[in-house]
């Protein structure tokens, strides 16, 4: 591979950090073929934030819109097969009788996002394991995180990670068992 100007670096990054706002470092080192040091040089060059404030901003950005009537989950970016980033901004007609998100509402955000990255039809069936770390209230931007782990056979382990800011507050495991193509 042909090594990159800084200009053509710098065209390259701004261009895919607009395609997948939420690519780290280490992704953006893979795709310019630098080093995970070059690209924080790059992005303050460039004022790019870390990613974590660059997802905050995104979350405040997307809270103050009216948010879509038919799910309150909306996925930022999505690799299928590979990885996801959804967002749910908790509102008070989430809050159950003691004034927190019930855990049901976390396992569908999870559970639909696990979806959305398997991307493939899989039985209805399937291993989930979850925990409830931290209570959340209304007006949260939470934050899910889901990654494909391993693939064996027609299984593929999916993990999530809800977070509110730096805080963890759910995350989950699912073994999903897909099902073969049948091509329909």
């Amino acid at each position: 591979m042909k090594r990159l100007s800084k200009e053509e670096r710098h065209q390259i990054m701004i261009r895919e950090l607009r395609k997948k706002p939420f690519l780290t470092d280490q992704d953006l080192s893979e795709i310019l073929g630098v080093s995970v040091a070059t690209v924080r040089l790059d992005r303050q060059t460039l004022g790019i934030p870390q990613l974590r404030d660059r997802m905050q901003k995104m979350a405040q950005d997307v809270s103050s819109q009216p948010m879509d009537l038919r799910s309150d989950v909306q996925i930022l970016d999505l690799t299928p097969g590979e990885k996801g980033i959804a967002l749910m901004t908790t509102t008070d007609s989430m809050l159950n009788s003691a004034g927190f998100i019930p855990a049901e509402r976390l396992y569908g955000m999870a559970a639909g996002l696990a979806e959305a990255v398997v991307n493939k039809p899989f039985e209805s069936t399937q291993v989930g394991n979850i925990k409830y770390k931290k209570p959340i209230g209304a007006g949260a931007a939470l934050i899910a995180r889901a990654r494909v782990i391993r693939m064996r056979g027609q299984r593929q382990y999916v993990w999530v990670f809800i977070t509110d800011r730096d805080s963890e507050v759910f995350r989950a495991k699912f073994i999903m068992n897909i099902l073969a193509d049948r091509g329909v």
